[in-house]
Order: structure tokens, then C-alpha cells, then sequence
């Protein structure tokens, strides 16, 4: 018996694995574009960035579409570089975190190993909004880690 020749397969519309934004505003990370054995179709594999990091499928037409969605024409998903993704919120700020951190363990690192863990979260702020705000030193600092972390998944070695 021959094996199945991979060109007999349809086009996968492969979606490319990385930090994605859903348009309701939860944070995910596609790792693979995967085929489904039934139908033979494109399918997303992608994990939520918050909650219990669940693994879900979708279509992959479906997570690349466009479409009219909370009264407005906008992708369903936006892929976001982690390099820019602004700091000023704690769920985009966990995000990014897991996001980084399971792409380095894909590579075989333990970047809070590698590098150095990730600030800790602030647990002082009185909430009014001052000045030089627990905060704001939290997001200076995790944009340095977040550097650090990017050199470090960017070099050769990695």
C-alpha cells in the first residue's frame, strides 16, 4: 500500500503561530495550523492567555476572517508583535508573559530559568492614581524583561 502523496491535500491557509488579540479583547497564542482528519480542513490551534490556558480549534478561515462584528469591520483576531504591545493593563501584561514563556519552553528554554522571572505583580497601590504609581514602575520593568526575553528567544543560541 502507498502512502497518501501530501500535494493530494487541499491548501492548509496556514495561520502564522504568535501573540493574537480577539476582538472582544482576550489575549491568545496560535501554535500550529493543523489539519482536521475528517474534513481535511484547515484548523487554528490556539490557547487562551488567561483563565486555565485552555487549547481550542477553530477553522483557520474562521480565526483569519473579517467581518461586521460588535457593529464595526474588523478582523476577528489581530496578531500583535510582542515587541510592541503596549504595557498599561495587567491581563495584556499576563499575556504577553505566558505568550513568552511558552515559546521559550517550545524551544527547549525556561526563560524565568534563562533570564530571570518576569516583575512581580504590585500589591500597594492605593488606587488614586498617583504620580509614580506602583504601576507604572511594574510596566517600566516588564517592558525591560520583555527585551531581555526577546533578545534572548532572538539570538542564535536559542
Amino acid at each position: 500500500m502507498t502512502a497518501p502523496i501530501d500535494h493530494d491535500l487541499p491548501p492548509l491557509n496556514a495561520t502564522p503561530p504568535g501573540l493574537y488579540r480577539h476582538y472582544k479583547g482576550g489575549w491568545y497564542e496560535v501554535l500550529e495550523t493543523v489539519r482536521c482528519s475528517e474534513t481535511l480542513q484547515g484548523m487554528t490551534l490556539y490557547r487562551a492567555l488567561y483563565g486555565s490556558f485552555g487549547l481550542w480549534v477553530r477553522p483557520a478561515a474562521m480565526f483569519n476572517e473579517s467581518g461586521l462584528f460588535e457593529g464595526r469591520q474588523q478582523p476577528r483576531f489581530t496578531r500583535h508583535e510582542p515587541a510592541s504591545v503596549p504595557l498599561g493593563d495587567l491581563p495584556t501584561a499576563q499575556a504577553l508573559i505566558a505568550h513568552l514563556r511558552g515559546l521559550a519552553l517550545r524551544r527547549g528554554i525556561v526563560l524565568d530559568t534563562a533570564l530571570r522571572p518576569p516583575p512581580p505583580e504590585p500589591s500597594t497601590c492605593c488606587g488614586r492614581g498617583c504620580n509614580g504609581c506602583v504601576w507604572e514602575g511594574f510596566y517600566t520593568a516588564l517592558g525591560g524583561w520583555r527585551d531581555d526575553a526577546l533578545a534572548l528567544l532572538n539570538s542564535p543560541t536559542a
